[in-house]
């Protein structure tokens, strides 16, 4: 038998055994995998306090501590408001557009211009509209809120999946360095060096990218919602946290953010007040983030043009919903670099 065979073999083999093992874990995969992430994205944490002179174990007791803290009081202070105001939002949001379109039609003739939004049926289409996704989006979280109860009936999986959590957490972020590093040793030594360079310049742009961009969505969602409550916008908490999550997307969050709060400032019109004031917290806010806020969290550790970003978010809409727009940037950045190195290779052998 040749070397290539039994390198293909052993390959194969280890690939099967892989597949054999995530199939056994069955429901446990979900709180592996999470963990995992969980992991990836608060190691660089951990590393800071053991830099201070804080034990591994330490560190990761200070820092599963301070998450599940803030998880709790999420819980119990913020996010039964938020689902309060997601219900009543979807609900009121086809006809608080249909009232935003009636008074854009009477400040533009109060203002000497005969606008008619309903010459097109711009406002049946629009409210008809709206409806349905506000109708879906509502389907969706009973839909969500079903499954959660009917995966809680099975009382024992899900106390067991609960508890994996922070078990599996803690010992994966105490080996995190020896996990990756075997995944690498299971390479042959032929392509170490190079699985090690890619491996590298991936964890920059994951962890730079990534990391970032859930810094700055927090930043935003802090900052619009102070600012929408301050100004005394309806569901002002909500659309804000709302803009600043969606942020995670390019363009997305301020797009989608600044058409749902003009929507209720014109909607609940009382004066021109909260309408200049939806402008300055979204010109103020953006303003923060291209200038202090992005570059100092984020940077430009992705490298990609405006127009490669736009068709990043595209193919990953297309091939993976949400997920897939969040993963698509970096994924491009990536592919970028190999793709360089490819025609590199290929151009120097054709010299």
């Amino acid at each position: 038998m040749s070397k290539s065979t039994k390198v293909t073999l052993a390959f194969l083999l280890i690939f099967i055994f892989i597949f054999i093992f995530l199939w056994g874990l069955g429901e446990a995969l979900v709180p592996l995998v999470f963990s995992f992430v969980l992991s990836y994205l608060l190691f660089p944490l951990i590393i800071k306090l053991e830099k201070k002179g804080v034990q591994r174990t330490i560190s990761v007791l200070i820092v599963f501590s301070c998450l599940i803290t803030m998880c709790t009081l999420s819980l119990y202070l913020i996010v039964p408001r938020l689902f309060a105001d997601a219900k009543e939002l979807s609900t009121q949001l086809p006809s608080s557009l249909a009232k935003a379109i009636d008074n854009i039609e009477i400040l533009s003739q109060k203002y000497g211009y005969d606008l008619d939004l309903s010459e097109s049926n711009i406002r049946d289409l629009v409210e008809e509209n709206v409806s349905m996704i506000s109708s879906n989006i509502l389907k969706t979280l009973t839909s969500g809120l079903k499954g959660t109860i009917s995966g809680v009936s099975k009382w024992l999986t899900s106390i067991l999946n609960l508890f994996l959590i922070p078990l599996f957490f803690f010992y994966i972020i105490n080996d995190f360095e020896r996990i990756s590093n075997k995944f690498e040793n299971l390479l042959p030594s032929s392509f170490r060096d190079i699985a090690h360079k890619y491996k590298s310049y991936s964890n920059t742009i994951l962890s730079g990218y990534i990391r970032g961009q859930l810094l700055v969505a927090l930043c935003l969602s802090i900052l619009y919602s102070i600012g929408l409550s301050i100004i005394g916008l309806k569901f002002g908490l909500l659309i804000g946290l709302i803009s600043g999550m969606l942020s995670i997307i390019p363009y997305a969050g301020f797009a989608i953010g600044f058409v749902m709060a003009m929507t209720m400032a014109l909607a609940h019109f009382t004066g021109f007040n909260v309408i200049i004031g939806v402008v300055i917290v979204y010109s103020v806010v953006q303003g923060l983030e291209g200038m202090l806020i992005t570059p100092k969290l984020v940077g430009d550790k992705v490298g990609l043009s405006a127009l490669s970003t736009m068709l990043a978010l595209i193919v990953g809409g297309n091939i993976y919903g949400l997920v897939g727009m969040l993963l698509a940037i970096p994924i491009a950045a990536i592919s970028k670099r190999i793709f360089s190195d490819l025609l590199f290779y290929i151009q120097g052998h054709n010299s």
